[in-house]
């Protein structure tokens, strides 16, 4: 067995059982006597784990002292199964990995199967297990086609390397396609779509590039322009959704029946705040950007159970969305 996958199995088990006789990490890791104590030294030594053996309790467990190793109560035993959030993240990394695997020109194809077995094995002492729950748990989230973009592989090493590029873009709202100079700053992952903020030399300031829009693009033998990261996040973190604008107005949106519950679980905005008015009426306070059509969008995803309750601009950007919508089956 694998080096580092011994120790996150016999990490994982004394985590979870609290004390682990020498003989049930020697059976879990299938490693030698040998092989266990030089296992725990090195934990002990060089990651610095708290792995104690208490001969009153007749295992190891993790405590920072002998004095604590003694104390029944001292092990507060983490869940025998996952967490949610555990569940999915680990569920969904997998079949990531499964997905990304199909990509025969992907990176990381070489070693995301590799990759792949040891978190398996590192989720249960039996892999057998990790792979029954595999067939039982499913994730069902909207997902969107592959993104393939040539322009993707050289935007990648121009941000890393610090190059200026040299692009030709597509603009969806104009309609045109016009040629810049950037000096890509970050990737940004919003929505399902990647987009690049970068310094545009023509216009002499900092903007967002829908990737997908990014029709051609060549590295330039230049730096970038250096530009600070915190005024990069100052100027572009609020351009993305609902947040497009420098006229920021507040939201207020009432939600009822059945949506109340499923809107309350969403963090909306990290400036929100909120109130439950009756058992199935929940109240929202958002800021949002003027005339944001995703705001609009999500709040319709409601149906009858969401109402704009000011300012008066959404709930007439609300109404037309819904007025152009009748028209299409008149």
């Amino acid at each position: 067995m694998d080096f580092k996958v011994r120790l996150m199995k016999m990490d994982r088990l004394i985590s979870e059982k609290g004390v682990v006789t020498f003989e049930e990490l020697q059976r879990a890791t299938g490693a030698a006597p040998a092989t266990v104590k030089r296992d725990i030294r090195y934990m002990r030594e060089e990651l610095k784990a708290p792995i104690t053996y208490s001969r009153t309790r007749g295992g190891y467990l993790f405590a920072k002292n002998r004095a604590e190793a003694k104390r029944d109560d001292f092990y507060d035993r983490r869940s025998m199964w996952f967490t949610p959030d555990e569940l999915h993240c680990m569920v969904k990394t997998l079949n990531n990995f499964s997905e990304l695997e199909k990509n025969r020109q992907g990176y990381l194809v070489k070693d995301l199967q590799q990759m792949a077995s040891r978190l398996r094995s590192s989720m249960f002492v039996e892999e057998a297990n990790a792979e029954e729950l595999l067939k039982r748990v499913v994730i069902n989230e909207p997902q969107r086609k592959p993104f393939k973009s040539e322009c993707f592989e050289v935007l990648g090493p121009a941000l890393v390397h610090r190059q200026r590029v040299r692009i030709v873009y597509y603009s969806d709202h104009k309609r045109e396609e016009t040629r810049r100079v950037i000096s890509p700053m970050r990737l940004v992952y919003y929505r399902q779509r990647w987009y690049l903020d970068a310094w545009c030399h023509e216009r002499g300031a900092l903007r967002s590039f829908n990737v997908e829009n990014i029709r051609h693009a060549d590295i330039m033998q230049m730096t970038v322009k250096i530009v600070p990261m915190k005024t990069v996040r100052e100027t572009l973190d609020n351009i993305y959704g609902m947040y497009h604008s420098e006229n920021v107005q507040w939201a207020r949106i009432r939600f009822m029946g059945a949506s109340a519950k499923r809107a309350s679980q969403l963090i909306w905005h990290k400036d929100q705040f909120e109130r439950w008015l009756k058992e199935d009426v929940y109240e929202l306070n958002i800021p949002f950007g003027e005339n944001s059509p995703e705001l609009v969008g999500d709040i319709l995803n409601y149906g009858a159970e969401a109402c704009v309750m000011e300012p008066e601009s959404l709930k007439e950007a609300v109404k037309a969305q819904l007025k152009a919508t009748l028209k299409n089956y008149e």
